[in-house]
């Protein structure tokens, strides 16, 4: 078991792991594989060094796809997925993949989680506070 760079050959698994975690309860979404696979292949292009995969008996059981960039107060990171598959929760993978993040050398990091998932608690115990600056807004562009 360890937390390796994830590479273009372990998108396709992690995928996998994406549409069973997102099909589960809060979430219910229907994802197909290769449109899971495409948004995860995307965020991977745009910093494959914030992207890990936990390994277990030579597959990938979890993930983080996160993506860095300058800030004012130094670098900035956005935890865009974090998932792992059901057999390998609560068993500290989650917390390994994003200690991994930044080198493993932590900074200020964002992200949103969905509030009535187990997801909320976990980044709270990490430390993460739902409180900040800046609000997250959802709506529809309209032309």
């Amino acid at each position: 078991m360890q937390v390796r760079s994830c590479d273009a050959a372990d998108i396709e698994q992690a995928a996998l792991i994406f549409c069973q975690a997102y099909a589960e309860a809060p979430y219910h979404e229907s994802w197909e594989l290769a449109d899971a696979s495409a948004y995860l292949r995307r965020f991977w292009e745009i910093d494959p060094e914030g992207c890990f995969v936990w390994e277990h008996n030579g597959e990938v059981a979890g993930a983080i796809f996160s993506f860095s960039y300058p800030w004012h107060s130094g670098k900035l990171t956005c935890i865009q997925e974090l998932f792992v598959a059901e057999p390998s929760r609560k068993k500290g993978v989650a917390r390994a993949l994003v200690q991994s993040v930044n080198g493993g050398s932590g900074g200020g990091a964002w992200l949103v989680a969905h509030k009535a998932s187990g997801a909320s608690e976990f980044y709270e115990r990490l430390g993460f506070s739902k409180d900040g600056p800046y609000e997250f807004y959802y709506g529809a562009i309209t032309p």
